[in-house]
């Protein structure tokens, strides 16, 4: 990314850390369960989360594993980390200020890595991709979850003007096509994988943004939003629900490793 999208990444969260991890959090705990399930931790592993920002994950799957471990760009989301283990007393885990694109650990180092809801806050996502592949071991797993855009241009262009008039640090989400390209090329097999709808209410989706009703932008994104409701046009099957909106992100989960030379 560039210097001056991670300083937009960073000044997002900064602003928004206390909403997105305590009054508009993403995941329930159901959810969260659901996310360390599919991983299938093992008591022995390392794990690593790559953009974790408030560390929700690491701190759901630390008992699970050996260790787990957290980094993201944004001190302040760190901080909310840091905060969040010591109240639920959780030792074996760990959080580091670092760069997606140059993680700070050697080569194969975990057997898990994840990055989860990132992507789309990525300029380029093959760099963090392969920074990931580095760090896992041979026989290790990648977990990687991130929204899907809509597979047809015209909503897949709507979809991700809407994302980043709400959010600037959104770059764009990805199809899952592109997903399963992706790894198909950077020879990674998907061992499994899972679409789930995930039932959002605009207004908390806005408030994790730092977004209230009244604020030039929560009313634009929100105008943008309700002209795109007839046909769908965006992709959000979006629908009024008295003074909100219930709208879905259909979210892609992804567990890969990589493929033996002899292509299995």
């Amino acid at each position: 990314m560039s210097k001056k999208h991670k300083e937009t990444v960073q000044k997002q969260f900064t602003k928004t850390a206390d909403a997105f991890a305590k009054f508009a959090v993403r995941d329930t705990p159901e959810v969260l369960a659901e996310k360390v399930e599919f991983a299938k931790p093992q008591p022995h592993e390392l794990v690593l989360d790559v953009a974790c920002g408030p560390g929700a994950f690491i701190l759901a799957i630390a008992p699970r594993v050996s260790f787990a471990s957290g980094i993201d760009l944004t001190p302040e989301m760190l901080r909310q980390a840091r905060e969040f283990q010591a109240e639920k007393q959780i030792a074996n885990a760990a959080f580091a200020c670092a760069d997606a694109e140059h993680i700070p650990f050697p080569d194969a180092s975990f057997d898990l890595v994840s990055c989860q809801l990132a992507f789309h806050h990525i300029t380029k996502a093959e760099p963090v991709l392969e920074e990931m592949m580095r760090v896992t071991k041979p026989q290790g797993r990648l977990l990687i979850l991130d929204p899907l855009a809509p597979e047809s241009d015209s909503k897949f262009e709507l979809f991700n003007q809407i994302e980043r008039l709400r959010d600037p640090s959104h770059t764009f989400s990805l199809r899952l096509t592109t997903f399963l390209s992706m790894f198909e090329e950077h020879g990674l097999e998907v061992l499994r994988q899972s679409v789930r709808r995930r039932q959002r209410s605009f207004n908390q989706w806005m408030r994790r943004a730092g977004l209230e009703p009244g604020q030039k932008r929560y009313i634009e994104t929100r105008k943008r939003m309700e002209e795109s409701m007839p046909g769908d046009k965006a992709g959000f099957s979006a629908r009024v629900d008295g003074d909100d909106i219930q709208i879905i992100h259909n979210e892609g989960v992804f567990l890969a490793r990589r493929l033996s030379e002899n292509g299995r």
